[in-house]
């Protein structure tokens, strides 16, 4: 059985997920909207206000995030207005070009072990720290002006991350090479599981199932025994449910592209 408050932390994480004072990462939530936002990217989720607000939140989001980064607004079934997708898709937003839709799971019982050949280790060196974002890059393949922009900031993310724990980083070694890696965000209700990516050439070897076993041993140290991600469809859906993982709903993803 998922409790409510395990689904709502699933659709909506970034309303529960601590934000270190000082950090690069921000969260404002005033009451209608959440915008969590980096150095390259923003978080736009929650929307909880009338219809007829629709644009003076947009004006609002525009405010306080910069045209350059990456935006994605997070649509649930908890949205507000309820017709939000359509009335966003009507003023030119689109799903985005990897996926127009992920589904927010909970784990609550241990997954499977980690198979015995596959190495996973905390991210604790700036080597590690790199390593873990070519392959994140490699495997999303994320294009190359993304790249870029998440250069200038790869020292700073690695200290703050190093200083605050949060986010904590995970590197999985297939046959003593890098093949695998992913993210945590622990809170008070459970640990976030972001960013997990496997290199082709390791895929099927069990480095994401060792990923995933990793972090739940990292949330029962935190006494926090509790899984949520937010899952594409046709790469960590399955695998997901094959570990134990319960879908508790869909959310449509959208973003606007815009112009200084």
């Amino acid at each position: 059985m998922i409790d409510e408050t395990l689904r709502e932390f699933a659709e909506t994480p970034d309303l529960f997920a601590p934000i270190p004072a000082g950090s690069s990462v921000s969260r404002l939530d005033d009451g209608r909207i959440c915008i969590v936002q980096g150095n390259v990217w923003a978080s736009i989720t929650a929307p909880r206000f009338e219809e007829h607000e629709l644009d003076d939140v947009i004006a609002h989001v525009h405010d306080r995030v910069a045209p350059e980064k990456r935006q994605t607004w997070w649509i649930g079934p908890s949205a507000r207005p309820a017709n939000i997708a359509p009335l966003l898709e009507a003023r030119g937003f689109e799903p985005p070009s990897d996926g127009a839709e992920v589904r927010a799971m909970v784990l609550t019982s241990p997954p499977p072990a980690a198979p015995a050949d596959v190495d996973v280790r905390r991210v604790e060196t700036f080597d590690d720290f790199l390593v873990s974002r070519e392959v994140q890059w490699e495997a999303f393949e994320v294009p190359e002006h993304r790249r870029e922009q998440q250069r200038q900031h790869l020292r700073s993310d690695f200290e703050e991350s190093m200083q605050h724990r949060v986010p904590v980083g995970f590197l999985a070694h297939v046959d003593g090479k890098p093949a695998a890696t992913a993210l945590a965000i622990p809170s008070s209700r459970g640990v976030f599981l972001i960013a997990g990516s496997t290199a082709e050439w390791a895929r099927g070897r069990g480095a994401y199932r060792a990923l995933v076993r990793a972090r739940w041993d990292y949330a029962v140290e935190q006494g926090t025994p509790a899984l949520v991600t937010e899952a594409k469809v046709d790469t960590s859906y399955p695998i997901l449910k094959r570990l134990g993982f319960v879908e508790v709903c869909t959310i449509r993803l959208l973003e606007e592209a815009r112009t200084a």
